[in-house]
């Protein structure tokens, strides 16, 4: 049953207000997941995707499938884990959570739900459990997503570009009156559209506005419990465009190889994502690859025309030319 959220902004949460590219690889894993088990109108457009999974699912997956019971958003591994930009980061995340914050998140998801009763030594460092759950993740991941994951990115991050140039148009009050059918922008208040009802007061806190392309048509409230005075996310469908997602599927292995054999496997992956502007520093990280060799990638790039660099205080930011956005976009 669906009600309203309200959430309220001051002035400085309206500052505060950002837009990230996405949760990372883990939290699309879990979403994913979760998405694969459920039979709604929203999952039709992810029949294709449906069909390849099907056939790599494996027994090794189930311990993360049972901390997400099929109708249920599952227990919040994203609050316990933060954004990780790489799954190795995310799985890194996993076997270092701290105690108190999985048996906090435990308790209130076991307050109407039935947890496993290996799901509790998840609060033990160096368990049994954690390491199943840890290779369960990167079970599914390599099933669910890994495949897709420079696509799905992609879609991410134009994603995430095409808000900022609502926000950069319209300000901050058009870009939260567009952002999905379920919410409503009733200044100072959000108006939210999900189950149950809750008023929501950021206190200065602001909030990130985050695209998932598998957290099917649901809207979701997250904070991360290892920074409670950090910014609460607001995630938010990208499934609206029908045509979008099908073309992910279709075409996506065949375009996203042309723009590699082009600019070579590595330099595509770099320049892909470079799409929505990063510093070097993040190039290096959402790439995976070390500082010098990003600073490589970016300056052969720039040298081609595909990106210009310019110096943002004391880091040096990166953005696609209109020949690299009309490049990528081709892929």
């Amino acid at each position: 049953m669906h009600a309203v959220w309200r959430i309220h902004f001051t002035a400085q949460d309206l500052v505060r207000t950002r837009i990230a590219p996405t949760l990372g690889p883990l939290a699309e894993t879990m979403f994913g997941l979760n998405l694969f088990r459920t039979r709604k109108p929203c999952t039709r457009a992810f029949g294709p995707w449906r069909t390849t999974v099907g056939a790599r699912m494996t027994a090794q997956m189930r311990p993360l499938a049972s901390l997400a019971p099929v109708g249920t958003m599952g227990v919040d591994l994203w609050s316990l884990t933060g954004e990780a930009p790489t799954i190795e980061a995310g799985i890194d995340a996993l076997l270092t959570m701290r105690p108190e914050h999985i048996r906090t998140e435990l308790e209130l998801f076991s307050s109407d739900q039935t947890l496993p009763r290996w799901a509790w030594t998840l609060a033990e460092r160096n368990s049994r459990g954690r390491r199943e759950l840890a290779g369960a993740a990167l079970a599914s991941y390599r099933a669910l997503l890994a495949p897709h994951w420079p696509k799905v990115e992609g879609h991410l991050h134009a994603e995430r570009s095409a808000r900022a140039r609502v926000f950069l148009e319209g300000g901050i009050e058009g870009l939260l009156a567009t952002l999905h059918p379920k919410i409503r922008w009733n200044s100072p208040v959000l108006e939210v559209l999900m189950c149950g009802e809750a008023e929501v007061h950021l206190g200065g806190r602001g909030l990130s506005l985050v695209p998932s392309l598998f957290v099917g048509d649901r809207l979701v409230l997250l904070t991360d419990l290892r920074s409670p005075d950090g910014p609460i996310r607001l995630v938010f469908p990208t499934t609206q465009d029908a045509l979008a997602l099908h073309r992910l599927w279709s075409n996506g292995h065949s375009q996203t190889g042309a723009l590699a054999a082009l600019l070579g496997h590595n330099r595509a992956a770099v320049l892909q994502r470079i799409a929505d502007g990063c510093t070097t520093s993040e190039l290096a990280q959402r790439a995976g690859v070390s500082l010098a060799s990003a600073s490589q990638h970016a300056t052969v790039l720039r040298e081609a025309g595909l990106i210009t660099t310019r110096r943002d205080g004391s880091a040096v930011l990166h953005t696609l030319t209109s020949l690299g956005a009309n490049l990528l976009n081709g892929a």
